[in-house]
């Protein structure tokens, strides 16, 4: 009978070894390759809406690139139904951008306060299902989610409380004043005697100085009992004061910012 010598099963048995552990390494290179978060340096936000960075796999970044964005203006921070913050910002060219805050990351980062200009560190993602909707910019891009952030420059934001029967509302400007050519943002907190109020439509007028322009735009309340209005004043409007007009469930609010050349 013939027999293969011992000597040649171990000389198989260490091949197949070193091949079953080079299989394993290759696999768990290929797997961080696929969950890495790839660095990158100072961004803008018409970068990140540009497409100019791949998105994440998904929305806990996996696979995606770090990017760092500066001199951001809170527009608002609010609590979603799946327990994220979104952190909503403007660069002044950029009239509105969302950036997102989940739980993991709440305890340790704490949210920015509204009108504070910021440094946000975070994934950028593109989320298709918000891309053609207003409140999201009219982009599915996101920085989501956001990983740090550092206030830079102090708040500019001003409040002011109204009430109107059973009805107070406070509204706020992300800048009081505010130079023509900049993108302005308006908060109102709507309340009554329970609280905040939820799913109110919210109408905003604003007449410009100049009298002869004026814009129209509409919000819901989330479940903080506020919204936000976003847009950008033209280059060339004429400087002075801007009239507003909040309606909220009939109860009219009046206000004013200022707007310089």
């Amino acid at each position: 009978m013939n027999r293969a010598h011992p000597t040649a099963h171990r000389g198989i048995s260490k091949a197949f070894t070193v091949t079953v552990l080079v299989i394993i390494v290759l696999a768990g290179l290929a797997l961080a390759l696929i969950t890495q978060t790839k660095m990158t340096g100072t961004a803008t936000l018409n970068d990140l809406i540009a497409g100019k960075f791949p998105t994440a796999l998904d929305k806990a970044g996996t696979g995606g690139v770090t990017v760092t964005v500066t001199d951001l203006r809170v527009i608002y921070v609010r609590t979603e139904s799946d327990g994220d913050w979104h952190v909503a910002v403007t660069d002044g060219v950029i009239p509105v951008f969302i950036t997102e805050i989940t739980p993991s990351y709440q305890a340790k980062l704490g949210q920015p306060q509204p009108g504070s200009v910021i440094q946000e560190t975070g994934i950028a993602y593109c989320d298709t299902v918000h891309e053609t909707e207003s409140w999201h910019g009219n982009t599915c891009w996101e920085i989501h989610p956001v990983t740090s952030w550092d206030v830079i420059g102090r708040s500019t934001m001003t409040v002011t409380t109204k009430v109107n029967g059973g009805l107070q509302a406070g509204i706020s400007y992300a800048q009081d004043p505010i130079q023509r050519g900049s993108a302005q943002a308006i908060t109102i907190q709507a309340l009554d005697s329970d609280g905040a109020l939820v799913g109110a439509i919210v109408s905003v007028v604003v007449d410009y100085a100049s009298g002869s322009t004026s814009h129209t735009f509409s919000c819901t309340t989330s479940s903080s009992g506020s919204c936000s209005v976003t847009w950008t004043i033209g280059s060339t409007s004429t400087p002075g004061t801007f009239q507003v007009i909040v309606d909220v469930e009939g109860a009219e609010f009046l206000s004013t910012f200022t707007v310089t050349a």
